[in-house]
């Protein structure tokens, strides 16, 4: 059975609807329906069920891109988080980020901490801190498939930064449910599948056979 999208609500309950969410809300989808307000909610709707469709997309490329830049930090200086020079170059914002985070997953887990509670709790705005120009000579030198295995060689370190900036932006508008329908989801979906095979080819692959987003983005209402 082909997946649908949920019907807007009915006429006697629809205005209530309406007024709940806010008309302004709708009217942000008015001009791809034609300013009518039934097609406008349906646009709603296929924004909102495009946006559960990039969860999968979403997940892995955070969680793979950041065990990939943890793995390269930990062959270049061991235990990273202690590492004095790599907290130089990380500055004063994303040290204090890291400090906390620490103190929150120890005050948590006591002696049973260890780096993977520290790597998830940490921002991917963090990670991509990593992706910056002040990493150049501590963690890129030696080429950026030194860090992103599955990356070719014509892929830099600021490729890898503004794609990662990209794809966390992306996933901020998802969670702040805003429109996304016309904000180009299929070339974000690509995107975020180029990061996941930066980081591990097979998984990127993988990936890229079970995500929705295709299969919603076909949904868009008539």
């Amino acid at each position: 059975m082909n997946a649908q999208l949920p019907e807007p609500p009915t006429s006697p309950i629809f205005p209530t609807v309406i007024a709940a969410m806010q008309r302004e809300r709708l009217m942000r989808y008015m001009p791809a329906a034609h300013r009518d307000e039934n097609v406008a909610f349906r646009f709603y709707l296929w924004n909102c069920h495009l946006s559960q469709s990039f969860h999968h997309a979403l997940h892995f490329a955070e969680i793979v891109t950041r065990n990939a830049l943890a793995r390269a930090l930990q062959r270049r200086c061991g235990v990273w988080r202690n590492d004095h020079i790599f907290r130089s170059v990380l500055g004063e914002e994303y040290t204090k980020e890291l400090d906390r985070c620490i103190k929150q997953e120890f005050e948590q887990h006591r002696d049973d901490m260890t780096d993977n509670h520290i790597i998830s709790a940490l921002s991917f705005g963090f990670w991509n801190q990593i992706a910056t120009k002040r990493f150049e000579r501590f963690l890129w030198a030696r080429g950026v498939s030194q860090v992103m295995p599955g990356a070719g060689p014509e892929v830099t370190r600021q490729d890898v930064h503004d794609l990662i900036e990209s794809i966390r932006r992306w996933r901020n508008r998802i969670a702040h449910h805003r429109a996304i329908f016309d904000k180009g989801p299929m070339r974000k979906h690509q995107d975020a599948l180029l990061l996941i095979s930066w980081a591990c080819a097979d998984t990127g692959h993988w990936v890229s056979s079970i995500s929705k987003v295709p299969a919603a983005i076909a949904l868009r209402p008539k």
